[in-house]
This record gives C-alpha cells, sequence and structure tokens, in this order.
C-alpha cells in the first residue's frame, strides 16, 4: 500500500521507513529541515512544516494508511506532536483516510486509563520534570478520541539504542524505570498496519 510518514527523519521515523521498504510499500516521507531520502527508491519526499495544511494534505493525498513519529523534545513551545497531529486529522477526515497510527509518551494519560495510586504519583512526578511534553502528549490523544479515524496511539517509555524487535502491549502503565528499544517501537508501529486489534485505543508498548 502506499503510506504517509510524518516525522520521517527521525530516530523511530527513519526506522519506520526502512521496515516499511523491506515489506515493498510504496512511501511519502513529510520531512522539515533534515532530508535522508534524496533518490531512494519508492519514496516520495514532500519538506514542509508540520502546521502547513496544504503541505500536510498533499503528502496523504493517494496513501491508505498514515504513521506519526512526530517528537516535540526539540521544539521550543513543546507542542508539535499535538498540533501536528490536528493537522494530520483534519487532513485525513477530509479525504477520507481512515488509518492513523501514533507514537507517545507512556507517561500520558487518556479517557480508557485506570491508573493506580502509583500510576498518578508518577504522573505527578512528570508534571514537574516536563510539564510541556507531558501536555503535548495528553492533548495529542485528546484529538485522536475527539476523531472519527481509526487510530492507534503507541505509548512508549523510554527508548534505547538496543537492536531488537520483541515486544508485547499492555493496557497497563509502566514504571519510571521501564525502557523499550527503539527498534522495537518502530516494529510495533508497522505492525499495526496490518492489526486492528488496538482501534481507537492506545495500548503501552513492553520489551520481552
Amino acid at each position: 500500500m502506499q503510506v504517509t510518514i510524518f516525522g520521517a527523519a527521525g530516530k523511530v521515523g527513519q526506522r519506520v521507513v526502512t521496515k516499511l521498504l523491506a515489506d515493498n510499500h510504496q512511501l511519502v516521507v513529510f520531512v522539515h529541515r533534515h532530508n535522508p531520502y534524496a533518490n531512494t527508491p519508492n519514496v516520495t519526499v514532500i519538506s514542509g512544516s508540520i502546521d502547513n495544511y496544504q503541505a500536510v494534505a498533499t503528502a496523504i493525498q493517494g496513501s491508505q494508511a498514515v504513521i506519526s513519529t512526530l517528537g516535540s523534545w526539540g521544539s521550543p513551545a513543546k507542542n508539535i506532536v499535538s498540533t501536528g497531529t490536528e493537522t494530520i486529522v483534519q487532513a485525513m477526515t477530509e479525504q477520507g483516510v481512515q488509518r492513523l497510527i501514533t507514537v507517545s509518551g507512556a507517561g500520558a494519560f487518556y479517557s480508557q486509563d485506570h491508573p493506580t495510586t502509583i500510576d498518578r504519583l508518577t504522573h505527578r512526578l512528570l508534571q514537574l520534570v516536563a510539564p510541556k511534553i507531558l501536555t503535548d502528549g495528553e492533548q495529542h490523544l485528546a484529538v485522536l478520541e475527539a476523531s472519527t479515524l481509526d487510530w492507534t496511539c503507541i505509548r512508549s517509555p523510554v527508548m534505547t539504542k538496543r537492536h531488537s524487535n520483541d515486544y508485547e502491549l499492555r493496557q497497563a502503565l509502566p514504571s519510571l524505570l521501564a525502557y523499550v528499544p527503539r527498534e522495537a517501537v518502530a516494529q510495533c508501529l508497522v505492525d499495526q498496519l496490518q492489526d486492528s486489534t488496538y482501534f481507537k485505543k492506545a495500548p503501552v508498548i513492553y520489551h520481552v
């Protein structure tokens, strides 16, 4: 199928692109400044800002699914994930593209969570350490829940460089010490293209 990837120049995004190309998908990659895909077969590059609706809509046109690996840590306002998701959802809805797969931090709560006391304490700590990032993740989830799309958000704890595709998905929230290989997160995002188990859900990814 044709798949659009936002955040394609990032650490997770590049791994997603590699895996999708290995599966013979046709790709449209959305990049901001850095473009690692010059002259890459089966890849169409769209350069632009995630808040540019026309550029986003152009990138989505003709695709059957969208994967977003956007991150906010490097942005001054720390709101790229939520604002970008708003733009992507609007463009997908208008074009009739249903399948959206995203990634967010595991600390973000959403409506289907049943947090324990420890989960709430962890959440409060994250509000002190990285309040804008946490808010960004939760606003991103709220945008997804308000949409009519077949969305899945993979919530990830701290990512490592370890080369492993092994993972499992759970509804339980992780501890602050949890980690998962970046490679496994990328594999999970790609696997969701063929899996409807987590439509309109935001499971947490665990390393196994």
